[in-house]
């Protein structure tokens, strides 16, 4: 196959699972920029080993493979490493709506899951992704996504309530101390 063929055979394949791998490579990055760095590095290296692909059929599986495994990879390399850019990071939480919010939010809890498990849920959820092709990409068994999808979101689950129950308790408080502020101040009776 020449090179003209090779890229139009890919483009082809790759055209309708560019969102899906997208949303997929965002949901298991700490952050936009490893997200882009891991979109294009899977690309690179699903294109250049793109003649040991025998079958087009399994082309999903063989990009989200790549994926995934590229990004245990840099987990892996992140370990050895101290990220001294983490004191500097800045959350502009005025720029963003509230669905980005809750996206950060959701995106920040799913980071605290076990890799399996963030990736599972990253595959099913977002990328809609049967359970058999996320056996595929994480190997096992279907009975083990299963474990690990339901694990996963039992966690979620349980950390969004200790959150929002924090969040409503943090809110009694404030109101407590307004309405307290308020009586001192000679405003309430």
């Amino acid at each position: 196959m020449n090179s003209k063929d090779k890229q139009i055979a890919f483009m082809n394949l790759f055209e309708p699972v560019r969102v899906s791998l997208s949303r997929f490579c965002y949901s298991i990055s700490k952050d936009r920029d490893d997200a882009k760095d891991l979109i294009s590095e899977t690309i690179v290296q699903s294109f250049e080993n793109f003649e040991s692909l025998n079958k087009p059929d399994s082309f999903k599986s063989y990009l989200f493979s790549i994926a995934s495994r590229l990004n245990k990879r840099k987990i892996w390399r992140m370990r050895l490493f101290v990220r001294l850019d983490k004191q500097h990071d800045v959350i502009e939480a005025y720029d963003n709506t509230d669905n980005e919010i809750d996206v950060e939010i959701l995106h920040s809890f799913m980071n605290k899951l076990p890799q399996k498990q963030k990736e599972a849920i990253a595959l099913f959820e977002i990328s809609g992704f049967s359970l058999e092709e996320i056996r595929e990409v994480q190997g096992g068994s279907v009975s083990g996504v299963k474990s690990r999808l339901k694990r996963g979101r039992e966690k979620l689950a349980e950390m969004l309530s200790d959150d929002s129950s924090t969040k409503s308790e943090l809110s009694r408080g404030m109101r407590k101390e307004y309405s307290i502020n308020k009586y001192v101040q000679g405003e309430l009776e």
